[in-house]
């Protein structure tokens, strides 16, 4: 710097090197910008972080590959670098040695990887998706009791059916959120007569449906012993929640709509198909009456052409069979006289040798009759009071009296003495 009269002169080199000066002072810090112009050169990568000032900005490629989440072109992120001044261009850069996408580029790098895992575990195989039932008990309803989505839920469930509704009331935004309708969940499991759960919710910024993108409240709706339907955000808003659910649609109010059924509408139904069934039972009723009649016909003509073809055979049969019975008579005549010849030769043969067989027993019976053994001068003893044959002398004591079987008759004795 000079003086010239009264004014001090600079350089443009002193006010470069003055500056280069006061920002040696800064140390590393964050800032938040938008990624613009992205280039890799040399080893090192190049863009512009931009709100509304911008300023050059360079990262090593290899810290760069490095990142989680690399951003593209327009991502929202969070630099930690140290500010560079080239004093030769008298231009400001900065050299980054951190970065993170920040804002909906995090919240959304955050989902891709929660869905891959939740992706990788089969959650959203259609394969596991279960039906709605057509008239459920009761309704399980998560959301919270002070949001717009509870109303719209329950007016349209009411308006359409009287349905039976259990309410847990969650927050369904913050970080408690998460933890809360996994809870929720949970809870509504355990009352035997819930047969299906509705989480809901409004629309709302990415950041506010973060809740409904967890893995906790995803693997707690994958884990659910009943169908759940998502209800969450408007028509746009699609979450992890939404696709790990049994059913997804776009609105609390359509969430109603698929649980149950307009009961108008389902009386309508019901009289259609009682009318059908109706109209179909006549028509069955006719169609049956008309067949049974053909069949009886059709028996009556069969029955008929039997009739007449078993006349037919008996007549056969019977002409067959009369001059049959002639012949066998004759020759039954013929063999009378004959046959009753050899049976009298054959009952005269049977009859001599019976009475032959009868004469040798008899003669038989004589020879050990005991008549013929006292014939020739033996003596039967018998016991007089009994007549029975007393053959040892051990049955008799002097005294006794005994009974004496002779040739021509009995006499009675006394014993006196028995000699062995």
């Amino acid at each position: 710097m000079k003086t010239v009269g009264a004014r001090q002169v600079w350089a443009v080199e002193e006010i470069t090197a003055a500056l280069g000066r006061r920002l040696e002072g800064i140390p590393s810090l964050w800032v938040e910008a938008e990624v613009q112009n992205l280039r890799h050169r040399g080893g090192q990568v190049y863009f512009t972080l931009r709100d509304t000032h911008q300023i050059e900005a360079s990262m090593r490629s290899v810290l760069f590959e490095r990142l989680v989440a690399r951003p593209e072109d327009g991502s929202l992120v969070q630099a930690y670098g140290r500010v560079e001044f080239w004093a030769d261009r008298a231009q400001i850069s900065m050299r980054i040695e951190r970065m993170e996408l920040a804002g909906e580029g995090l919240l959304l790098a955050q989902i891709e990887a929660t869905k891959a895992r939740l992706d990788h575990d089969g959650l959203f195989a259609d394969t596991r998706k279960r039906p709605l039932p057509m008239l459920p008990r009761r309704i399980g309803l998560v959301t919270s009791a002070v949001g717009a989505a509870r109303n719209d839920v329950l007016n349209n469930l009411w308006a359409r059916f009287p349905a039976d509704v259990v309410l847990v009331d969650v927050p369904v935004q913050g970080d408690g959120a998460p933890r809360a309708i996994a809870r929720a969940l949970g809870v509504l499991n355990g009352i035997p007569e819930v047969d299906v759960i509705i989480i809901a919710r409004g629309g709302g910024a990415l950041e506010d449906l973060m809740a409904f993108n967890d893995e906790r409240v995803c693997r707690a709706v994958a884990l659910s012993r009943v169908p759940v339907v998502s209800g969450v955000g408007h028509e746009k808003d699609v979450t992890l929640c939404d696709l790990v659910a049994d059913r997804r649609v776009s609105t609390p109010t359509g969430a109603a709509e698929a649980v149950v059924a307009d009961k108008v509408t389902l009386h309508a139904q019901l009289v259609a198909a009682e009318r059908g069934l109706v109209r179909g039972l006549v028509r069955v009723r006719e169609s049956s009456v008309v067949r049974v009649d053909l069949r009886t016909q059709r028996l009556i003509a069969a029955l008929r052409a039997l009739g007449a073809r078993s006349e037919g055979r008996v007549a056969a049969a019977q002409s067959r069979l009369e001059p049959a019975v002639r012949r066998v008579a004759d020759a039954s005549a013929l063999l009378v006289p004959v046959g009753s010849e050899r049976l009298g030769r054959a009952i005269g043969t049977r009859f001599v040798a019976a009475e032959s067989r009868l004469s040798a027993k008899q003669a038989l019976l004589e020879a050990l009759s005991p008549s013929r053994t006292v014939g020739r001068g033996y003596a039967i003893v018998r016991d007089p009071a009994d007549g029975h044959p007393l053959v040892s002398v051990g049955d008799l004591r002097a005294g006794d009296r005994v009974e004496l079987e002779m040739r021509d008759g009995r006499v009675d004795a006394t014993v006196e003495g028995a000699r062995g």
